[in-house]
């Protein structure tokens, strides 16, 4: 019969590294060809009609955490300096999400403000926009009429982490809230 401690050890072990060689790879994202706006846009229009299917275009090969329930799928990013995920949580809504690692607040704050002006500009009139604030950081929250999908560009300082570590994230989908379900 399998440990199961050891088993959920090696698996949260896994994910820390994980975190921990994704910021380390981040500075070697510069070398990366930039896309156009035509296909940023593109891109960031293409996850959109996505997730009324739940995003399955994008689903593959999935991670299932044992400790959340949460499934993990990793796709390709709309920007090129994040890495992205499609995410269904144990309640069964499903979301996109991208993060940027960041190493200071004034460096996550820029990649909001930057990245929320280029998705404006993607979606045009349709969409509106509404910031907010939070604990740490902020968000741009962008609606549609008629529309369940939501794009929100947030940056944030994580809850748990090392050192004064910041972040900033893409979610598109359904509503984010504080209970996953």
């Amino acid at each position: 019969m399998p440990n199961v401690r050891l088993t959920h050890f090696l698996f949260g072990c896994t994910i820390l590294l994980d975190l921990a060689v994704i910021p380390g790879c981040a500075g070697k994202l510069g070398s990366i060809p930039q896309p156009s706006e035509a296909e940023l846009c593109a891109r960031l229009q293409d996850v959109i009609v996505q997730s009324e299917s739940d995003f399955r275009k994008f689903k593959a090969t999935p991670t299932i955490s044992p400790f959340s329930g949460m499934t993990k799928w990793e796709t390709r990013p709309v920007f090129p300096e994040s890495q992205c995920d499609v995410l269904e949580w144990a309640g069964g809504r499903t979301n996109y999400v991208c993060t940027w690692p960041e190493t200071a607040e004034a460096a996550a704050r820029a990649t909001q403000i930057d990245t929320s002006a280029r998705i404006g500009t993607c979606l045009g009139r349709d969409w509106s926009r509404a910031d907010s604030r939070g604990q740490t950081g902020g968000a741009a929250i962008f609606t549609r009429s008629g529309q369940k999908t939501q794009v929100v560009m947030r940056y944030f300082r994580p809850r748990q982490g090392l050192g004064d570590r910041w972040e900033t994230s893409l979610t598109i989908g359904d509503e984010v809230k504080a209970d996953t379900r």
